[in-house]
């Protein structure tokens, strides 16, 4: 019995753990998804919604599949000569014994200005 119970902790410890990694790498995939999208937005002549677009091809690309389901709609403000990009983002728990993740990933862009 104590064998059993040895496994299934064990179990439980691994799949935790493989949770928090896959948690971290969808991090880092919708931190360079939000970076990119801000500076997509930053040159001069860029055109509405280059922020937006370049989100989704980033994260469509690496963050497919049920994780990227807890990931919101992008927000993108371009005001003072900066670029404004952030996300919300829920990661939900695998096991009941463990708690959702939500957190927002927030990038800034200098905008181009045209010469003077």
């Amino acid at each position: 019995m104590a064998t059993l119970a040895s496994a299934g902790a064990l179990l439980v410890f691994f799949v935790l753990f493989t949770q928090f990694l896959v948690w971290h790498y969808g991090r880092a995939v919708l931190r360079s998804a939000v970076f990119e999208a801000a500076r997509a937005q930053a040159p001069l002549g860029a055109p509405n919604g280059s922020c937006e677009q370049r989100f989704l091809e980033v994260r469509s690309g690496l963050l497919a599949g049920s994780l990227g389901d807890g990931v919101g709609s992008i927000t993108c403000v371009v005001s003072d000569g900066l670029v404004l990009a952030s996300v919300d983002v829920r990661f939900e728990r695998w096991l009941p014994i463990s708690p959702d993740w939500e957190f927002t990933v927030e990038a800034v862009a200098i905008r181009e200005k045209a010469p003077e």
